[in-house]
């Protein structure tokens, strides 16, 4: 009996230690982030569907920020947070208008030039059931000394 208390007694300091050293070594862990501007994109472009043209105009606003790896040296990433509450459609013969609520995070490795393409949902009105996809193709040029600059093109996703 005695031996089981002097044993709770000397293993409840070591458990705790134990649970407690991850929690006071993960702050080291943490990747550096340099957020970068947000920059507002504007979309102006159309597509095709089996019944009619949507045009899209409006602005997506995209967050940037660039996310470092010191601890393990991994490769430097580009995150992008994409807003596209911004963009609206409208049907090119029917007048009926097309909305948006999407927003996206992207992750890539960062280069000079990359071009990212995103599906986003769109509907008609409040019909959610009858949600289509559409393709944004974001082009993305990357300089040190001047930052960020973007455009971005609108295309229709093949359905399958």
């Amino acid at each position: 009996m005695r031996n089981a208390q002097s044993l709770k007694r000397f293993a409840r300091p070591i458990l705790v230690a134990a649970m407690a050293l991850p929690l006071m070594v993960s702050p080291l862990f943490v990747h550096a982030a340099v957020q970068g501007p947000t920059v507002p994109v504007n979309v102006d472009g159309s597509i095709s569907t089996d019944t009619e043209t949507i045009g899209f105009a409006g602005q997506m606003t995209i967050s940037t920020r660039i996310i470092e790896d010191p601890v393990f040296s991994g490769p430097t990433l580009l995150e992008l947070n994409i807003d596209f509450s911004n963009v609206k459609g409208a049907g090119k013969a029917s007048g009926k208008k097309f909305a948006t609520e999407a927003q996206v995070i992207v992750h890539r490795p960062l280069l000079a030039f990359d071009e990212i393409e995103v599906i986003f949902p769109y509907t008609a009105g409040n019909e959610v059931h009858a949600a289509r996809m559409a393709k944004a193709i974001i082009s993305v040029n990357y300089n040190a000394r001047s930052g960020f600059a973007l455009t971005s093109k609108i295309k229709r996703v093949p359905a399958d």
